[in-house]
């Protein structure tokens, strides 16, 4: 009899199509996964794909397996969720993609303090700013800026918030403080490349109507986080999330610019999986997250003048 384990990575082979991201995943070296799948097929006298140096396809008889043995691995893994649901107890892996910024400087350290209290969990992160595929990257849940395509996610809005210019008192003091956004190509520019696209329309508004700016980039990177420490070292302007600034404007590393042309608010949402109910491990952190966030709003709440 096989090993579940090998089934686990035979189906992270199926969704991925690739035997060393399986194995990167599961901390196997591709050597090692390429020798538990050749073991696994072996035992059950089937070739599950078709090799090619690109990818990995699933045979007809592999399509079959997979998705019975995918049942299979649910229903177990649903069992011993049930049994943990019922003792109260917080255990397993719970992975969790976030952006970049507010990831890596605010909420990991949030989910620090939740993974401390419960040692029987292991927590997973991935930080970046292009949406997630909950599927083939395995998670549980994703937590995204603005408003999502319409899908089979289900979704909790954590908080509405504002998309501010934000620039360090030393690089206004040097460069001046633009009065309007229209002023903003004057300027040192701190550009987001989000998905491929640089995010060069900054949206605004005057007398509730909204408008966008178009800005030309000095400095561009696809990591917001990265974007943020330009600003705080006085590379220039840049436009983002006021979740990601707020405690620096409050306390004076960065200074908000047009509070009085601040366009729609955005929503803050994590989204997961559909599933009947989910497990107690992904309820309490979807509280523990909603209570941290409202207790942040509430210390840092936006400074409008």
């Amino acid at each position: 009899m096989y090993h579940l384990k090998d089934l686990h990575l035979a189906i992270r082979i199926a969704d991925l199509q690739s035997i060393s991201a399986a194995g990167r995943e599961l901390g196997m070296t591709p050597a090692a996964a390429s020798a538990a799948l050749q073991r696994l097929e072996k035992l059950i006298n089937c070739q599950l794909f078709s090799r090619s140096t690109r990818s990995m396809t699933l045979t007809q008889e592999g399509q079959v397996f997979i998705e019975t043995g995918r049942k299979a691995l649910e229903l177990l893994e649903g069992a011993n969720t049930a049994l943990a649901d019922n003792r109260g107890e917080l255990k397993g892996e719970i992975r969790i993609a976030l952006p970049s910024d507010l990831g890596r400087n605010l909420i990991r350290g949030w989910l620090d303090d939740f993974a401390n209290q419960a040692p029987d969990l292991t927590l997973t992160l991935l930080f970046g700013d292009h949406m997630s595929d909950l599927i083939n990257q395995n998670l549980h849940l994703a937590l995204r800026y603005g408003q999502l395509e319409d899908s089979n996610l289900k979704r909790r809005q954590l908080a509405m918030t504002h998309r501010v210019a934000i620039a360090s008192p030393d690089y206004l003091a040097k460069s001046g403080i633009p009065k309007h956004p229209n002023e903003l190509n004057q300027h040192q520019i701190l550009l987001l490349n989000r998905g491929g696209k640089p995010w060069n329309k900054w949206r605004f508004s005057h007398k509730g109507e909204s408008y966008d700016t178009h800005v030309r980039a000095n400095k561009i990177s696809n990591d917001g986080a990265v974007i943020r420490d330009w600003a705080l070292a006085g590379e220039g302007i840049a436009y983002k999330s006021w979740l990601d600034v707020a405690a620096d404007v409050h306390q004076g590393r960065l200074v908000l610019l047009f509070p009085d042309q601040l366009a729609e608010k955005i929503p803050l949402q994590l989204v997961y999986l559909q599933s009947d109910y989910p497990t107690l491990k992904i309820r309490k952190t979807i509280d523990f997250i909603i209570k941290r966030i409202e207790e942040f709003s509430e210390t840092f709440p936006l400074i409008v003048k």
